[in-house]
């Protein structure tokens, strides 16, 4: 019941309303999605209906114009058509505190690490993804699977560090000026079910994480040119590189995003044996693996269109993945949207042979607010 209340109050909040020093805020989008899909081997859902709206509830107090402070909320409500481990739906709640002033940003709660807010890679427009993709509502995925009891990624599912997921960290975001951004975040326990980490990996030091990253915008003329650099160490182990860039010119979009990660150190070695039926052998590839992805976008007046590429690859295996996705936006209002959508994917496993071929082909309708 408290997933429908909290999607009501999204869905009838102003855009911002003031109570004398108080600032509450409510945006996002709610829409229905319908789609047909095509496998060579297994899929799940030949045909699905997806219900979801996510949220960014807000709640500050402002000092000054330059100072404020409060409460943020993500949310997201999901509900899958003849998905039986979440027959009722799935509601996710990531509440954090922030204060923002001239000396930065500070958040501490359920947010994602430093790196991954300063990363710039590819992007699409619709709540499919390219990172972290949701396309495997539709074409299932043998390399990523992130279930209550077994958990694999046999390969990366991002470009941007995300190994902490939304697990409760501490992240300062300091402006060194108009156009450059440095940020640094602690993860005290980085296995999180939203992040890639798996709760049972037998690590030998606590499993706590570090995140830095930076972010450098240029301008030329119309051209707008941003940079990001993310570096993490997880475990005291596991490290990642991720670099990112973005192009911008009037109503064209143009992004390009990498990340390494690899083990340093042989104390917590990758899992080349099946640990349990739950835990195949290499459930945890993605530690050592490459990932890459491009995108080119462009809007015209109330048409926006995308086409993204995922590709990653694990060292140790043959283990890769191929994500390509089509995006389409319409806008009949300010508030209404429509949305066309396709997708492939190609996900490897440890043969050549091995290999998961599919399609979608996805349409809905969106409530902004």
């Amino acid at each position: 019941m408290k997933k429908y209340i909290v999607l009501l109050i999204c869905l009838f909040c102003s855009s911002i309303v003031y109570a004398s020093d108080w600032a509450f805020d409510a945006s996002g989008l709610a829409g229905i999605y319908y789609g047909v899909a095509n496998a060579k081997e297994e899929t799940k859902y030949p045909q699905r209906i997806i219900g979801r709206a996510d949220a960014m509830l807000k709640g500050e107090y402002i000092f000054d114009n330059d100072h404020r402070v409060g409460v943020h909320a993500s949310t997201t409500i999901m509900l899958r058509e003849d998905d039986k481990n979440r027959s009722e739906g799935e509601y996710r709640l990531y509440p954090y505190l922030i204060d923002k002033s001239k000396l930065g940003e500070f958040y501490l709660g359920y947010t994602y690490n430093a790196a991954y807010m300063l990363h710039k890679g590819a992007k699409d427009i619709t709540f499919l993804k390219v990172d972290d993709s949701n396309a495997t509502y539709f074409l299932s995925n043998h390399n990523w699977d992130n279930g209550y009891k077994d958990t694999l990624y046999a390969t990366p599912k991002s470009t941007a560090i995300m190994n902490d997921g939304r697990a409760p960290k501490v992240v300062y975001i300091l402006p060194l000026d108009e156009d450059m951004k440095i940020g640094f975040s602690y993860t005290p326990d980085n296995a999180n079910r939203r992040g890639m980490v798996s709760r049972y990996v037998d690590y030998e030091e606590p499993e706590d994480g570090y995140a830095f990253g930076a972010q450098k915008k240029f301008e030329y003329n119309d051209n707008k040119f941003y940079t990001s650099l993310g570096f993490g160490v997880f475990n005291r182990t596991d490290k990642e590189l991720s670099l990112g860039f973005n192009w911008e010119y009037k109503n064209f979009n143009a992004a390009i995003g990498y990340k390494k990660a690899y083990v340093d150190g042989d104390k917590n070695p990758i899992s080349l044996k099946e640990v349990s039926d739950s835990l195949p052998a290499y459930f945890d590839n993605y530690r050592e693996s490459e990932a890459f992805n491009v995108s080119v976008g462009y809007k015209w007046n109330k048409f926006k269109t995308n086409f993204a590429y995922l590709n990653t690859a694990a060292e140790n295996t043959r283990h890769q993945d191929n994500l390509l996705l089509w995006s389409n936006v319409y806008s009949i209002t300010n508030s209404v949207e429509l949305y066309a959508m396709s997708a492939y994917l190609n996900n490897h496993g440890e043969s050549t042979s091995d290999d998961n071929r599919g399609y979608a082909v996805i349409g809905g309708i969106g409530l902004r607010f």
